[in-house]
């Protein structure tokens, strides 16, 4: 059983009239308040429910579809006073970098990018990358080396807690950046 509409809209504390981008924009910004992996209250999951249900209800009496999706917490961004954005950069020492996330692609491609050595990490949210070198690269066929070629790296734990390692390519990595900093715009 759905909601009634002008119950959804209340819940979601927006107009009746509200755009999309506003009822997008009030769904996430409640969703990661009261996503029960953030907020251990005693409400906290009836209210996600309830927003989720309110988000859907609307989005489809508004003719979108709606493909119910899990919000990845660890990928939800962490502000900092100030509405900063930190990202962490390993190379030599640790630098842990505050800006705010109109910049925060730009201050990241300043810290970390491919020209850097290998072995420099960066941490944004709870994900890790590093920059590695990958073997020989040459030409097949002609065997000419090109010489070593960096890759960038992810690292994640598996379900039994062991650290792997899968590569990744640069513009997935940017990519991430943009979508972390956008939702901590909205």
């Amino acid at each position: 059983m759905t909601m009634e509409l002008e119950n959804c809209y209340r819940i979601l504390g927006i107009r009746s009239d509200a755009d999309f981008s506003e009822v997008k924009s009030a769904f996430r910004r409640l969703a990661l308040q009261y996503h029960p992996d953030r907020n251990k209250g005693a409400e906290a999951e009836a209210k996600f429910n309830a927003i989720t249900e309110a988000y859907s209800t609307i989005m489809i009496s508004q003719g979108y579809q709606v493909r119910p999706r899990a919000i990845e917490l660890k990928d939800a961004p962490v502000e900092q006073p100030g509405g900063k954005l930190p990202f962490t950069v390993f190379a030599d020492r640790e630098i842990v970098h505050n800006v705010s996330p109109r910049v925060y692609e730009g201050e990241v491609r300043k810290h970390f990018n491919p020209s850097l050595e290998p072995g420099t990490s960066c941490k944004i949210g709870s994900r890790w990358f590093e920059i590695d070198v990958e073997a020989q690269q040459s030409i097949p066929l002609i065997g000419k080396h090109l010489g070593k070629h960096k890759i960038l790296i992810e690292w994640y734990k598996t379900t039994e807690g062991t650290d792997k390692w899968k590569s990744i390519p640069w513009d997935d990595f940017w990519a991430y950046v943009r979508r972390y900093a956008s939702l901590a715009s909205t």
